[in-house]
């Protein structure tokens, strides 16, 4: 048995967002739209919803949300009380619009609602409607039911997640992830891969899943150089195709221990989410290769030879040569070392103890104990430093501001 959820509708395709905005109309007069300070794109629905004469708040976000922005930019948002909440940019911009639609009519604190630190209390009241807009390709954030906050009281990430929360319309437009920076779209690709790969060796997939992961490891593969290095077109949909389909599987199957590792590690050092999966992700599957060799967990075994061929594109590839692609393809991107970041050795323990609370530790193919999971960081964190993409890139602290009301008749 299983069941399977995603957007109540996806707009896919080159230039389909302008083709596409008219959808907004279907959801009220009024709207409070999300952004993030590098999107330029975000002028066009803000063009269209003044020249549509909608009353419309913008927001914008600079980096990953905390739950008190979320808090703090839903109470302004009562005051003004939109029909709809729309958001277009990166995954930090979908999941600070989707948490505002569903907290806005639910009052209370958020911590009331999200997991591990939270009481984890079911939305009273169903959110407002949502449309997302990505202008990157990475997260899936467009077709899941969960958004991804910081808790800076207790240095970690967690979920606001309910599947009331899947976006009433995603348009995803690949043209609009034309000409993003070499670093950008490396984290994002690596994102979608972790997506896909811990969704499709997870411990509960379905046969949906099975065919979204092999269709996204599929088109990933062929095109994540071609699309980040060299901006193709042709391997930029692709990308955005892969990061979609990692959305809708890490939404109907689970993730696993990069994920639980790195929600945990987040409070402990500067490295973004999307670097810190992707350093993890060749560790955590030799563990678990190792792991589902001793216990002759033949499942397991079979679907990371599957994935290794579809890696490589090579019908006799071997588990090892998937850790093996895995491995160059960072170093082709030029993924930093955590290393370059810091992280004490000290604080393993409770990186450890925090990942074994997290929802994604639970859906690892098999259960890792503390000393695997330790030895996998201790690994991770060793590895050697490459020459970063990162040098010279501000690292900017998480904010969000709100600019002045748009009201216009209708």
């Amino acid at each position: 048995m299983f069941d399977f959820m995603t957007a109540t509708r996806v707009i896919f395709g080159q230039d389909a967002l302008l083709s596409s905005l008219s959808v907004i109309n279907q959801y009220g007069y009024s709207a409070l739209l999300v952004t993030d300070k590098h999107n330029q794109e975000g002028n066009a629905v803000g063009d269209y919803l003044h020249n549509q004469h909608f009353r419309y708040q913008h927001l914008v976000v600079s980096g990953e949300p905390y739950i008190t922005m979320v808090e703090e930019a839903a109470v302004e948002a009562r005051k003004f009380g939109p029909d709809m909440v729309i958001a277009m940019g990166g995954g930090s911009a979908l999941d600070m619009g989707k948490a505002l639609a569903a907290v806005i009519p639910n009052k209370g604190n958020v911590y009331d609602y999200v997991e591990v630190v939270g009481r984890k209390v079911p939305l009273k009241s169903k959110p407002l409607p949502f449309i997302a807009i990505p202008t990157t390709a990475g997260t899936g954030s467009e077709v899941t039911h969960k958004a991804v906050l910081k808790s800076g009281q207790d240095r970690i990430k967690v979920s606001l997640r309910s599947s009331d929360m899947l976006a009433d319309v995603a348009i995803v437009d690949p043209t609009l992830t034309y000409g993003m920076p070499k670093e950008l779209s490396a984290r994002g690709a690596m994102t979608a891969f972790t997506h896909l790969m811990e969704a499709y060796v997870c411990s509960q997939p379905n046969p949906l899943t099975d065919m979204i992961c092999e269709e996204g490891l599929r088109r990933l593969s062929r095109s994540i150089i071609p699309s980040c290095l060299r901006d193709e077109p042709q391997g930029r949909e692709d990308l955005a195709v892969a990061s979609m389909l990692g959305g809708m599987a890490s939404t109907n199957a689970y993730l696993g221990a990069a994920h639980g590792l790195a929600a945990s590690l987040a409070g402990k050092m500067t490295a973004p989410h999307s670097v810190i999966t992707a350093r993890l992700a060749p560790y955590v599957m030799e563990e678990n290769i190792k792991v589902a060799q001793l216990e002759g967990k033949l499942e397991v075994l079979k679907r990371y030879r599957t994935m290794a061929r579809i890696l490589t594109n090579h019908n006799d590839a071997h588990m090892s040569d998937g850790i093996a692609w895995v491995k160059m393809i960072l170093e082709q991107l030029r993924i930093p070392a955590l290393s370059q970041f810091g992280v004490c050795r000290t604080s393993f323990e409770q990186v450890v103890d925090g990942a074994m609370k997290s929802v994604s530790i639970k859906g690892n193919p098999l259960p890792l104990t503390k000393a695997r999971l330790t030895f996998i960081l201790d690994h991770v964190c060793s590895c050697g430093e490459n020459q970063s993409l990162y040098e010279g890139v501000e690292r900017e602290e998480a904010s969000y501001t709100m600019l002045d009301d748009r009201e216009t008749e209708r």
